[in-house]
């Protein structure tokens, strides 16, 4: 619903600026999409007199005007087809803007043209909007009273205004009218609501015509006017306009007015030319099945029976409440016309036009049931405006048949109740001032009766006078508290969630993307980087790719860097934190095992300046994870064990990993007949169990930066190759050295120079006083056991 505040004001006038007008209605229940502002950008746009019209001498389609402007005549260049002498028009003046153009002196084709002459779409009205005689060419004024020229052009046409844009709930059906929204904002900012003039002077009836209802479950009332002898010419100008900013389209002064009173009380009406129904009945009845009319869109239309048509005692005259038949149109040669005010079935309406594809503003408003107090009251305000602007004559009788309930239903409610819902404590006046503002008539003290209009047969229980009173009384003003009987706590992470989150943001930072996959996978895929060898399967798969529960993580992500490889990315490192499931057996639930997996292909550390990039190994992924351990203070209990029970992973380069000794995950690089078969190359997988690792983590103790400095010394050891790294790292600490803060390995050589049963393992050991400077004699004496326990172990110590 577009309300104009112009036409609002005719109801009930509101000194108040457009944002706080649009802000209260809002923030009343009524969302206010939009604010169309006319004046916007729109500056020094006058009303002009055109004076002289001569054909630009070197332009066919131009013409040169002489346009007196008020305080000048100005000579201005117009290329509309129908810009003539002796007529009122729109003028920009230079120096002037319209919407996206200032305008500026210029030449058209060497003659100087001084301001533009416009049309109504270059002030922002959409051409479909504009009126069809000035639909391709500038608008022209054809009431000429009270317009001068140098007059504000946008006063002269109503269009010193501004439109609010209602995005209505269906409940609000009573604001889809202008009396409506006046109503709103009576409650809103107080005033009275001043109703359409809907008198008129009645002649003599000399029409036969009747009125009679087949069916009253179809039609609860219908009521009907003759007036006789109207003349079709365009209507008004404010009529227009306001139809315009109301988004319909101006046809002529009879039609004009059905549309603006449907707008003006919420009430549909209709227009038959009184000549052509083709007989003296009109009879309402459910069409029959397989009957055909023709509407005015010229288009035949085959009827159900639950399609509701207004007939004149033969064959259907109009689609009721959807859209009128061709042959009783009102068209420029009608003289008698009949004006239909009813009550149609919402339900029946509501499937003919969707069935139809005819959805109008007329079925819309008969959809939600329309008021039965504004039945009558829009039937006579028609017929006040054919009179008034039509030259029509009005006769005395009303034609109807069934019957009006314009009582006001009755909700009983209290005060106590509506506080205690609304958790406030307003007076038994308060909350009927608040009702009375509404238009709702409250009797009683604590108790109270009220009496609602049939505008606003929307509220039907007392919990809707709640809400009526809530958001009149303003939901900002409704003091906010906790619940009283319930224990609240403070919203917040749980722990695992707090650590998963930090674990997802080291990876991330790292490079890492994250991959959430579907749970299931193919009966291929279980036991695969898993000592679980069976899968919970489903009864009824999506697919054969989709029919097991996954057994682990790592599966997918090979399926992800095989997708993204196939997509050209050089660099593919992902994660997933997620569920395997542990199977109880095909008829009982799994255990559900929550694990992070990780995977690293293609080049990494690329330096493209440098040109130098390298595949990752073992111990690329193998820092990854450590630095997981460390974020959780952890590292110092894990250690990695070389396997060989994973065929899908490297024999020699693949690892259980332990943390105190239990046994938490997996990593290697992948078997190269495994890379070979997804066309990956080089590629590096993990999997740790997340819920062991969390439960077990710890918050990091920060230590003083050492001040002093490290003694570092190297060996080189001769081992029999199936001795790891690890079991001599291990060995060195059971000795608890003095001062020895770390050790690692930096070389690993086998080939020439060693027996083909041996390798050569070279080792760093950082030696450290905390306290004070390490001399050399200290570091000889922690040192020098290191080195006869290696000789006891049968290690020899190489130059």
């Amino acid at each position: 619903m577009k309300v104009s505040k112009e036409w609002l004001d005719q109801f009930i006038p509101l000194d108040v600026s457009k944002h706080e007008l649009s802000e209260t209605i809002t923030r009343s229940g009524i969302e206010v999409d939009d604010i169309i502002d006319y004046t916007e950008a729109v500056k020094d746009v006058v009303v002009g007199y055109v004076k002289e019209c001569d054909k630009h001498p070197d332009a066919d389609k131009l013409n040169v005007t002489k346009v007196d402007i008020g305080d000048d005549t100005v000579q201005i260049v117009c290329g509309a087809p129908n810009i003539q002498a002796d007529t009122y028009v729109i003028v920009a003046k230079v120096g002037g803007e319209i919407p996206g153009l200032k305008l500026r002196k210029a030449k058209l084709r060497g003659v100087e043209s001084e301001g533009m002459i416009c049309s109504l779409e270059e002030l922002g009205i959409p051409k479909d909007l504009s009126p069809k005689e000035f639909e391709d060419g500038i608008f022209i004024f054809t009431e000429t009273d009270n317009i001068t020229p140098g007059q504000n052009a946008l006063d002269a046409l109503y269009l010193n205004d501004y439109v609010l844009e209602y995005d209505l709930t269906p409940n609000r059906k009573d604001a889809l009218s202008m009396i409506g929204s006046a109503y709103e904002a009576r409650a809103l900012f107080g005033g009275e609501v001043t109703e359409p003039d809907q008198s008129f002077n009645e002649t003599s009836d000399t029409s036969l015509l009747s009125v009679s209802i087949d069916d009253t479950e179809s039609v609860q009332y219908y009521g009907a006017r003759i007036v006789k002898n109207v003349t079709i010419k365009p209507s008004p100008l404010w009529m227009q306009i306001r139809l315009i900013k109301a988004g319909i389209r101006p046809i002529n002064n009879v039609v004009d007015i059905s549309n603006y009173v449907l707008l003006e009380f919420g009430q549909p009406i209709h227009m038959f030319d009184y000549d052509k129904i083709g007989s003296t009945k009109i009879v309402t009845r459910y069409a029959k099945n397989g009957e055909k009319m023709t509407t005015l869109d010229g288009k035949e239309r085959e009827l159900l029976d639950t399609d509701i048509v207004v007939t004149n005692g033969k064959e259907p005259v109009a689609l009721a409440g959807v859209m009128g038949g061709d042959f009783s149109e009102v068209k420029n040669d009608t003289k008698n016309v009949v004006i239909e005010s009813a009550l149609f079935d919402s339900v029946s309406i509501r499937k003919t036009a969707s069935r139809l594809n005819l959805r109008s503003e007329a079925s819309q408003r008969f959809e939600k049931g329309v008021s039965h107090v504004f039945v009558l009251k829009a039937l006579n305000r028609a017929a006040h405006l054919l009179e008034k602007y039509a030259d029509g004559e009005v006769e005395a009788q009303l034609l109807s048949d069934g019957t009006l309930n314009l009582e006001d239903t009755i909700i009983h409610t209290s005060v106590s109740f509506l506080n205690k819902r609304l958790g406030l404590e307003l007076s038994s006046k308060e909350v009927k001032d608040i009702l009375e503002h509404l238009g709702i008539k409250a009797e009683g003290d604590d108790e109270l009766t009220c009496y609602i209009p049939s505008r606003r047969d929307d509220l039907k229980i007392q919990e809707d006078i709640s809400e009526e009173v809530a958001r009149i009384y303003g939901y900002d003003n409704i003091p906010s508290t906790l619940p009283k009987y319930s224990k609240i706590t403070p919203g917040q992470l749980t722990d695992a969630q707090v650590k998963t989150r930090s674990m997802r943001e080291l990876l991330m930072s790292n490079g890492f993307s994250q991959a959430i996959n579907y749970a299931l996978t193919s009966e291929e895929n279980i036991g695969k980087f898993t000592t679980l060898n069976e899968g919970l399967k489903l009864n009824m798969p999506m697919s054969e790719m989709h029919s097991v529960l996954r057994t682990s993580l790592i599966p997918h992500l090979v399926d992800n860097a095989v997708y993204n490889k196939n997509r050209m990315q050089e660099r593919i490192e992902l994660f997933e934190i997620g569920n395997i499931f542990k199977t109880n057996g095909q008829t009982e639930l799994p255990d559900e095992i929550q694990k992070l997996a990780v995977l690293s292909t293609g080049k990494v550390n690329d330096t493209k300046w440098l040109n130098t990039s390298h595949e990752p190994d073992f111990y690329h992924i193998k820092g990854i994870i450590e630095a997981i351990f460390t974020e959780f203070n952890l590292l110092k209990d894990v250690r990695f064990e070389a396997t060989t029970d994973y065929e899908e992973l490297h024999p020699g380069r693949s690892a259980h990993i332990y943390l105190n000794n239990v046994n938490v995950g997996i990593i290697g690089e992948l078997h190269p007949t495994y890379s070979k078969q997804h066309d990956l190359g080089q590629t590096t997988v993990a999997e740790i169990d997340l819920e062991h690792v969390l439960d077990k983590s710890e918050s990091i103790i920060y230590e003083p930066i050492v001040k002093f400095p490290s003694i570092s010394r190297d060996v080189a050891l001769e081992v029999p190759r199936d001795v790891t790294s690890q079991s001599i790292i291990d060995l060195i600490w059971s000795l608890r050295p003095n001062y020895l803060v770390e050790v690692y390995p930096f070389d690993v050589y086998e080939g020439e120079h060693i027996d083909n049963d041996k390798k050569s393992i070279a080792l760093h050991l950082i030696y450290q006083n905390k306290e004070d400077t390490l001399k050399d004699s200290d570091v000889k004496e922690a040192y020098e056991p290191v080195l006869e326990r290696f000789e006891e172990e049968g290690f020899t110590i190489r130059e």
